[in-house]
């Protein structure tokens, strides 16, 4: 098999299993992914392959995006409104095998059929419970804010999860946020001086300090 014939296969077998499950695919040079959205979430499933001499190797990522959350971080960060919104939560097949690195080697026609058993397992015992779970702000700020010292493998980048973390928390409106806020800014300035996240953090500090929970559900709700 040569790397034509495997992107082509992989991508008409995860065409046959997604797309009457209502997701639209964006194709890139060296995998494919799956998007399902709605006004509030958007989730997604993913694989890309690599070409590895006489065998190709896959996987398989999933990830969350609250809309809500991605549209306020959007706006702070002036981040650029053409690439689509940041995921807010993301995991894969290294968290469903509990395995550092996961890769499915394929060499055969057959080996992509028993690739597309595991990717359907993957997807209705851990994608499906995930999106689940975390397909609300209340349900993110739970999770990254209810400990915030808790290390979330969904969310393991320190600087991206203080930001969304914090989102999440003035959004839903979350009593402790004082404290959060006191916590994360700690972790800001102990961890990230010097490092080009540390000024993203604090822009975020700032606004949601300026800027009250109406007008962040008003800025969250706009096209």
């Amino acid at each position: 098999m040569n790397y034509s014939i495997v992107k082509k296969e992989l991508k008409s077998n995860f065409d046959k299993f997604l797309k009457p499950l209502g997701y639209k695919s964006k194709v890139d040079s060296q995998g494919c992914q799956f998007e399902i959205i709605d006004k509030e979430q958007l989730f997604f499933i993913g694989y890309g392959v690599r070409n590895y001499i006489d065998e190709f190797k896959t996987g398989c990522y999933i990830g969350i995006t609250i809309v809500k959350i991605a549209k306020i971080q959007q706006f702070i960060l002036e981040e650029n409104s053409t690439s689509g919104l940041r995921g807010t939560l993301g995991s894969g097949m290294a968290d469903y095998f509990n395995v550092v690195n996961y890769n499915y080697h394929i060499k055969t026609q057959h080996d992509i059929e028993l690739w597309m058993q595991i990717v359907k397992r993957f997807y209705n015992e851990y994608a499906v419970p995930f999106f689940e779970k975390y397909n609300s702000v209340s349900a993110i700020d739970k999770l990254l804010n209810d400990d915030p010292s808790k290390r979330v493998k969904y969310s393991d980048d320190l600087a991206w999860r203080i930001i969304k973390g914090l989102i999440a928390a003035r959004l839903n409106n979350n009593p402790r946020y004082h404290e959060i806020k006191a916590y994360y800014s700690n972790e800001v300035e102990a961890k990230l001086p010097g490092h080009f996240m540390y000024a993203k953090c604090r822009k975020v500090i700032e606004f949601l300090e300026n800027h009250t929970r109406e007008e962040l559900v008003k800025l969250s709700t706009q096209a």
